[in-house]
């Protein structure tokens, strides 16, 4: 009895066994139909965050580093991700507010909310708005690819600006409770001053009123610093007191400033980048260009000043804004200070000392004649032209109190835009005297 049921165990375990094993082989002999991936589509919304600890993040015309820079992204912004090139090493992202509708940007600096690996391939930079893509892994984003711009300041296509009275004006105002400087926004209508930056001065906006350029007076947090507009996301791109007068290329890539770190105390132009932190200030030339109030044009060139005391003179000069080179003198004068130039590249404006008080004037580059603007006994002086180049903005003391005044480019219609809540001349407390100018160390801007 113990021997047949032993072998109908076995006998048993051996036909599961052949079951199975039959089973197995139609498995593996009969082709299973492959699985089909599952594509985004344009639910998904591919998003990217940018990720660079601080620094803004430069977004270029191609998918190369040897590519102009067209945009920048802030730390800690939300774009949208269109595709990727074939490396999968950089992400094409719309952009708003540029030169060019699309840009490219290294993936090193981005945590995408999907991988990589499932965005579309883009064979070539948009040139104009796409349809929305069809967003599969083995799709292709085409479009027609167009020369790519040079990083030639002078080839940065600016649309014209409108007509009327349009952006906003940042003016330094000394408080004279705390003996220092802050940094001030108005509409241009008026509307709207407000204070944005603490023991600031010298203010500069970019010219798509973006980007606010400054000097720090805080005692640990000296130097030039680029912040957004509001003040926000301050970043030191300098760190010496000496240094002044900041100024944006027109790409916003750089500022321009003035400094006297040397220890002769003259006046030299320097430059640095906007979006990094290696506080590390750059000259033109072979031991620096001598000169102060930098104003970068629209065409690349830079507007500057040299005084000549030995002469009793004072000098206007222009230079290439990428090399330093083509320097040419503009103007002679006995006084000159705060320079800015006209949209069409062809006006300058200034203050001038003459006759006891600062007055402003202007310097026509091409019929080289000078136009008296104001002939107050009071003092007017940091000029600016509006971005469309139909009024000049400037402060004053007139009427006992300084305010931020306007007029017509030709001295005509000054009218007041707001009542400063300080003076704009002052000396910070406890500074030496070789840092301390007042007003003729400072500037207003005009922007978007």
């Amino acid at each position: 009895m113990r021997t047949r049921f032993t072998l109908i165990l076995l006998v048993s375990c051996l036909l599961t066994a052949w079951l199975a094993v039959g089973a197995w082989a139609q498995d593996a002999t009969t082709p299973t139909a492959p699985a089909t991936p599952t594509a985004p589509t344009a639910a998904v919304n591919v998003v990217a965050t940018v990720d660079t600890g601080g620094p803004r993040l430069r977004v270029r015309g191609e998918p190369t580093l040897a590519a102009p820079i067209v945009a920048r992204l802030t730390n800690g912004s939300v774009v949208e991700v269109l595709a990727s090139d074939a490396t999968r090493g950089w992400v094409l992202v719309p952009l708003t507010n540029a030169a060019t509708p699309y840009g490219w940007v290294s993936t090193t600096y981005l945590r995408l909310s999907a991988p990589v690996t499932m965005l579309p391939v883009a064979t070539a930079t948009p040139s104009a708005p796409l349809p929305p893509p069809s967003l599969t892994p083995t799709s292709t984003v085409t479009a027609t690819l167009e020369a790519a711009p040079t990083a030639t300041p002078v080839e940065i296509a600016v649309a014209p600006p409108p007509s009327g009275l349009y952006g906003k004006l940042a003016v330094p105002v000394f408080d004279e409770q705390r003996k220092t400087y802050d940094v001030w926004l108005v509409n241009a209508d008026g509307s709207e001053l407000r204070r944005v930056m603490e023991e600031a001065s010298s203010p500069a906006l970019s010219d798509d009123g973006a980007l606010l350029a400054y000097r720090r007076w805080k005692v640990d947090d000296r130097g030039i610093v680029v912040a957004n507009v509001d003040g926000s996301q301050p970043l030191r791109v300098t760190d010496k007191l000496e240094d002044v007068l900041p100024s944006f290329s027109p790409d916003h890539t750089k500022v321009a400033f003035s400094t006297y770190r040397w220890g002769d105390r003259k006046h030299r132009l320097y430059y640095a980048w906007t979006d990094e932190q290696n506080k590390i200030a750059w000259e033109w030339g072979n031991g620096g260009i001598f000169g102060e109030d930098p104003y970068w044009m629209s065409d690349g060139r830079i507007l500057f000043h040299v005084t000549r005391p030995e002469r009793a003179a004072e000098e206007l000069w222009s230079m290439d804004g990428r090399t330093g080179e083509n320097r040419t003198l503009l103007y002679i004068t006995a006084s000159i200070r705060a320079p800015a130039m006209a949209p069409n590249n062809r006006t300058v404006a200034y203050m001038a000392f003459a006759a006891g008080n600062w007055d402003l004037y202007t310097f026509d580059l091409v019929d080289r004649t000078v136009t008296r603007l104001t002939d107050d006994p009071a003092e007017d002086g940091l000029p600016v032209f509006s971005p469309n180049g139909e009024s000049i903005a400037f402060v004053s003391n007139r009427d006992g109190a300084w305010g931020l005044w306007r007029m017509a480019p030709d001295g005509s219609a000054p009218q007041l835009i707001t009542a400063l809540p300080g003076p704009v001349d002052g000396r910070v407390e406890f500074e030496p005297d070789y840092l301390n100018h007042g007003w003729l160390e400072e500037q207003i801007d005009w922007s978007w």
